[in-house]
């Protein structure tokens, strides 16, 4: 028995999904699939998002 990431960088893909098929895993939507990766997968903010980023206008106020 190997992990996702394990099957992902050793390219044993189809052998994890038949590991988890075999333990009784079924498919899901991509609309699940999303839903429940968006609950755990957080995304750095972009260039322009930092706290120290200026506004568009280059002040220094807020």
């Amino acid at each position: 028995m190997f992990s996702l990431s394990k099957a992902q960088k050793s390219g044993r893909l189809e052998e994890f999904i038949a590991q988890e098929e075999a333990r009784g895993v079924g498919p899901i939507s991509a609309e699940d699939f999303d839903e429940i990766a968006a609950t755990v997968i957080k995304t750095p903010p972009q260039d322009d998002q930092t706290s120290d980023s200026l506004p568009r206008d280059g002040s220094r106020e807020k």
